[in-house]
């Protein structure tokens, strides 16, 4: 009986079409602008960025290495789009085993914002980050607010290309 409910479940999954595309063109326009190898002014051989497509253009998969402050530290950040949300997302993990998951949405400045939400000591962390094209490379600015008092900004980071 279980093999027959898994052959049935393969063949209905088998018999749907496949879609043209991963996700509408404008989606992946809009997620264009991260791609590609970034640091920050002055720190070539401590930060890297290196922002790639995933197959297809699925999602844009971002591989962070930052040694500025002495010590090594990793992280994968998966940026993409859900048609079922209606938004694009944020997923980051990092080498301390923390992730997180965060909805994101178009901004003025012709990129998107993400919202963030965590506990603390402190209590309720709101967070948005802020990231958008700039001429020379990115712009990234993160706001917070602690237990829904007043935003406060958190820092801005322009990133530039790799030299290699």
């Amino acid at each position: 009986m279980r093999s027959s409910l898994m052959a049935l479940a393969f063949g209905v999954w088998a018999a749907v079409p496949a879609m043209a595309g991963v996700h509408p063109p404008e989606i992946g326009s809009k997620l264009a602008f991260l791609v590609g190898d970034w640091t920050v002014a002055g720190a070539d051989a401590t930060y890297s960025d290196n922002c790639q497509w995933l197959d297809a253009q699925s999602f844009v998969v971002c591989d962070t290495r930052d040694s500025r402050r002495g010590s090594a530290h990793h992280s994968i950040a998966v940026l993409g789009w859900s048609a079922a949300q209606r938004h694009f997302t944020y997923q980051q993990y990092d080498d301390s085993g923390r992730s997180r998951t965060e909805p994101c949405y178009a901004n003025s400045q012709k990129g998107i914002t993400c919202l963030g939400e965590r506990q603390d000591s402190s209590g309720l962390i709101q967070t948005r980050s802020h990231i958008w094209p700039t001429a020379s490379g990115l712009g990234i600015r993160q706001e917070k607010s602690v237990n829904a008092g007043p935003w406060s900004d958190v820092g801005e980071v322009a990133y530039i290309r790799r030299k290699r």
